[in-house]
């Protein structure tokens, strides 16, 4: 860390849970680098927190997981600047920050991570050289990112006060790209990136076969009428090479293996954490939960976790293979090998599974972890194209700005390059929305475009780390198996085509996830699969003997943790010898109870046994059985029915309340449904306010909605109120 020490150091640190904010962190560190900027780049957790008093100058970009959380990789992070701030007063006096947020105002806990932080680097004694920015996912990130990150470099040229840096400042600003000068750019745009590659292009050649992909459906008319773009912006260091091997691929790393061709390095060193460390365990059975009429196919399924070996460091290994109710499993999925297949074809390249290793094209910068695994020079951990393709990089996400600017230097055609310009600009801000809303994936964004001969170490400078996926368990602690309900993502999206006549104005896209099919299919094979896994961390527990009420909230695969909270109850009613533990209530939702009530025959018999003390049933879509079983539309509905009770039970009785699901529609609108329980509570009860510890000066009884979502959040920060959301 001695160099890190340096007054003209920066250092770029993050916390990401999906891949975003490490991926603009790196982003900045090499253009930084480039920039000729001393950087060096570190998750949070991977970089000791005792070691910022010796920091002069640091860029944060963290992002918010579940209900306003730190992600995983910044737990440890967390803690010991927590145990710094108590041991020290001011101990980052020292510090020059500036701090990007990524979060989504479908959280009530807006960039949580980011308000923390910036508190607490204030508390430490930290200065920050460059005003915060917060970037909102419900609406796109790049509209807050990509302005900040044009004036972090002129702010951060004034902090290191070097003339180097000053006259790169103007490098850094936006494109604006006179319509008239692009025709004669294109072609030299379009080979600069195959020459940042040596020894690449044996493997990766120009395009001449067309692979199958789900067409774009984007209206470019108004590009016609524009003189120049503006706002796009600057396209991403190119920072990796690829260089083919004669030797050949040892066995052990075939494409077809359903562990990651690293798995034995990061179930080790990468992760010091025994408790969050992957390991391998062994799939069982999948029972399908839903009938096949239903819209979706859920899908109930059991993992195997090894038994703890019988050494020294047992009591760990035994700690992070068990599961407890309310907890989360990561699952290392690859992305779909058709997926990769289809871009090799599109690359044309011909020997996808000949052996390649992958290096930094400058010395200084060093690869993203997820890289860094495929740049080993042993023999044996040499891996082909094909598998760094299918474990390395997400290929279903939807490309960001940034991406397609840099797919625009790569077109050989005028009108190619025009169109990506134009999605990434200020002008374009609509037809991009429309490529986000279609799920576009990397092969469908260089199907439409035919001209742009991207090259495979381009795009693995580009395309965004593979995150493993998270799904809630739903059996109690104590089991030797762990069990996940999901649905497995396929589905078809209906676009409308503007050119189209209006009896054929719709286009159907298909989109696949990258875990649950690959799950489905694993199980269905019937061999008992290996996967790689680890336990999350989290909040999301039910209390052992919870006195207090117990309120949980989750429709559709959102009950399964309370799956496992029920369960965990009926074990220690049994242990009590049948006492009465405090009330539990379910809200539960499906679209029809013939259909696709999951956990049917389990919650009725926790029913009957007074494990759960009452159920309200919501069917979305059977409108028959709604008026024959006095059932509402919505979870949320029946929040509100129930309002006087609820108010009572969270007011009088202090009730502990769950909500897990969708992060984009149910999530909101149950917290927007809870406090109007608590406002029509307390417009019923005139000490209810009082209660709430909700005073305003000049009298009255009334509580207003923001009042009342200012007390829930207050709940979440005491652990009375706890989300588990996913978008």
């Amino acid at each position: 860390m001695g160099a890190e020490t340096a007054s003209n150091h920066v250092t770029f640190l993050y916390a990401s849970q999906t891949g975003n904010a490490e991926t603009i962190s790196h982003q900045l560190y090499a253009t930084s680098v480039q920039h000729g900027h001393p950087s060096s780049c570190h998750s949070l957790d991977s970089y000791p927190a005792a070691s910022l008093p010796t920091l002069h100058r640091a860029v944060f970009v963290v992002s918010t997981t579940g209900d306003g959380d730190p992600p995983d990789n910044a737990l440890k992070f967390w803690r010991t600047l927590r145990k710094t701030l108590k041991n020290k007063e001011k101990p980052l006096g020292n510090l020059r920050y500036a701090l990007l947020g990524l979060g989504d105002t479908n959280y009530s806990n807006f960039c949580n991570t980011a308000v923390r932080l910036d508190a607490m680097l204030e508390e430490a004694g930290a200065t920050a050289f460059y005003p915060k920015g917060l970037a909102d996912d419900a609406t796109g990130l790049e509209d807050v990112v990509e302005p900040w990150i044009e004036g972090l470099w002129d702010a951060l040229a004034k902090e290191v006060a070097g003339s180097s840096a000053e006259r790169e400042v103007e490098e850094t600003k936006p494109d604006a790209v006179d319509t008239a000068d692009k025709a004669g750019t294109a072609d030299k745009a379009g080979t600069a990136d195959t020459a940042d590659v040596d020894g690449a292009a044996a493997a990766v050649e120009a395009l001449s076969i067309a692979p199958a992909h789900q067409r774009l459906v984007v209206d470019y008319s108004a590009l016609a009428q524009l003189q120049k773009l503006s706002g796009a912006p600057k396209p991403p260091a190119s920072i990796c090479a690829i260089t083919p091997l004669d030797t050949p691929a040892a066995a052990a790393n075939s494409s077809s293996a359903t562990l990651p061709p690293w798995h034995a390095s990061l179930a080790s060193s990468e992760h010091p954490d025994a408790f969050t460390r992957p390991f391998v365990a062994r799939l069982g059975s999948a029972v399908r939960l839903t009938e096949s009429a239903a819209a979706k196919r859920t899908l109930l399924l059991t993992i195997h976790p090894p038994p703890p070996p019988a050494d020294a460091d047992a009591d760990a290994d035994t700690a992070r293979s068990s599961c407890r109710a309310g907890d989360a499993i990561n699952i290392y999925a690859p992305n779909s090998a058709a997926l990769v297949a289809a871009l090799l074809r599109r690359l044309d390249c011909a020997k996808g599974d000949q052996p390649v290793r992958l290096s930094a094209l400058d010395e200084r910068i060093t690869l993203p972890p997820h890289l860094q695994r495929f740049s080993s020079s042993t023999a044996s951990a040499h891996y082909s194209l094909r598998q760094i393709l299918l474990w390395a990089v997400d290929l279903t996400l939807a490309p960001r700005k940034q991406t397609l600017r840099a797919l625009a230097d790569c077109c050989t055609d005028a009108a190619d390059r025009d169109r990506l310009l134009f999605l990434c600009s200020r002008q374009g801000a609509a037809q991009f929305d429309a490529v986000r809303r279609q799920a576009a994936n990397i092969v469908d964004v260089l199907g439409a475009f035919p001209s742009c001969h991207v090259t495979a170490a381009r795009l693995l400078d580009l395309l965004p780390p593979l995150q493993p996926r998270a799904y809630s368990v739903c059996n109690a602690a104590g089991d030797e198996r762990w069990q996940v309900a999901f649905n497995v993502a396929e589905y078809a999206l209906e676009i409308a085509d503007p050119f189209a006549a209006a009896e054929e104005g719709m286009v159907v896209v298909r989109r696949r996830g990258v875990c649950t099919p690959w799950l489905e299919e694993l199980a269905g094979q019937g061999s008992a699969a290996e996967v790689l896994v680890a336990r999350r961390a989290g909040q999301f527990h039910l209390r052992e003997r919870e006195a207090r009420p117990v309120v949980m909230v989750g429709p559709g695969t959102g009950v399964a943790p309370f799956v496992g909270f029920l369960e965990q109850r009926a074990l220690e009613m049994q242990q009590a010898g049948g006492t009465p533990l405090g009330s539990a209530w379910l809200f539960f939702g499906c679209r029809s109870p013939t259909l696709d009530y999951l956990f049917h025959d389990r919650i009725s018999s926790w029913l009957q046994q007074g494990v759960l003390s009452r159920l309200s049933l919501c069917f979305s879509r059977d409108t028959e059985a709604r008026t024959s079983m006095g059932a509402d539309v919505y979870v949320q509905d029946a929040v509100r029915r129930y309002a006087e009770e609820l108010g009572r039970l969270m007011v009088e009785e202090e009730a502990v309340v769950f909500v897990c699901g969708d992060a984009k529609g149910m999530g909101p609108d149950v917290n927007l449904a809870l406090a109007d329980v608590l406002c029509q509570y307390a417009a019923a009860h005139t000490d209810a306010r009082q209660r709430l510890g909700v005073v305003r000066e000049g009298g009255g009884e009334a509580l207003s909605r923001a009042e009342a979502l200012e007390v829930l959040m207050c709940w979440a920060a005491e652990k009375r109120y706890l989300r588990d959301l996913w978008a």
